[in-house]
């Protein structure tokens, strides 16, 4: 699907309008957009002549088909709402000192999967602010390792541009779910810029928003990518974590890790019921925020989005 828009559309309906999650995916393959320094929020540079414009469709705010992607992406559509399209959902541990997400990247490197890597580099705590840096190795991924979301809180998806320009190929990412859904819509898309050669995509389950644009986010388990790595719904203080597996690679990388004696599978068959609760009171918050105040139609029947607060939570 391509939508006849540009930047200036963009600008208007996601930028002016504070639904900027500052993803990076409109300027990653786009000359005419660029990010803050400051904040990492997108801004136009100059007028852009094209009428079907790559920044107006790469951007997850401006429109999300989610069923079509997942179709594209993954061959076939959700059964479970709260999560998505997955093929296994794990409880992990790493069998060393390292990070699960670390163990990851290293399996990642050794299986072949990838050849280089897309992390985040913090710059500021308020606002929130980090950019990407690419790495070629598992051991200089080490320090840019991500320990909360707010960690990757910045233009992530520029980096997959800068390493296509750079003439890399197997390109992996650890990134937040917004991230992903820009990602995908690149991915699925007809514009011809690079991103197939992203072969692994992690996400890092999200928590909260740090943005005004997360407060219109419905995807906080990564729904878009090969694992998501979710410390909530695990054990607490168990230094556990749910790996879910969405896609063939993703679980290749996992069996790695695994293999590899990096990662240790704790519960083939873990309660969920903690995570989805989380996932399902983000996804119900927020979704109230994206109806707004206005009267929601159905059929004959009219309702303000109050009263139907009832219906949803």
């Amino acid at each position: 699907m391509k939508i006849e828009k540009s930047s200036q559309d963009l600008e208007n309906e996601v930028i002016f309008a504070g639904l900027c999650i500052h993803c990076g995916s409109c300027n990653a393959f786009c000359p005419h957009m660029d990010f803050s320094q400051e904040t990492g929020e997108a801004f136009v540079v100059d007028e852009c002549a094209e009428t079907i414009g790559l920044c107006y469709n790469a951007c997850p705010r401006t429109f999300l088909p989610i069923s079509e992607i997942e179709e594209k992406l993954f061959g076939q559509t959700r059964v479970d709402l709260g999560v998505g399209v997955y093929k296994d959902i794990v409880q992990v541990k790493s069998k060393n000192k390292d990070s699960i997400l670390y163990n990851l990247v290293s399996a990642a490197f050794d299986s072949g999967v990838v050849k280089h890597f897309v992390l985040s580099d913090p710059k500021s705590k308020k606002p929130p602010v980090a950019f990407p840096v690419v790495v070629d190795n598992a051991k200089d991924a080490k320090k840019y390792i991500p320990e909360k979301t707010m960690d990757n809180a910045g233009p992530l998806i520029t980096g997959i541009g800068r390493a296509y320009l750079d003439k890399k190929k197997d390109i992996g990412i650890i990134a937040n779910p917004c991230h992903l859904q820009g990602l995908a819509k690149i991915l699925v898309s007809d514009f011809n810029t690079g991103a197939e050669r992203t072969s692994l995509k992690i996400a890092f389950a999200c928590s909260s928003g740090g943005m005004t644009g997360c407060s219109y986010c419905t995807d906080f388990s990564g729904e878009f990518s090969d694992i998501s790595y979710s410390p909530w719904g695990a054990p607490k203080g168990s230094g556990e974590a749910f790996l879910i597996i969405r896609t063939d690679v993703g679980q290749k990388v996992l069996d790695a890790a695994v293999k590899g004696k990096l990662l240790e599978i704790t519960n083939k068959e873990p309660d969920l019921s903690e995570m989805k609760k989380f996932l399902n009171k983000k996804k119900k918050k927020n979704f109230l925020n994206l109806l707004g105040r206005d009267l929601v139609t159905a059929k004959y029947l009219k309702l303000n989005v109050d009263e139907l607060k009832d219906i949803l939570e």
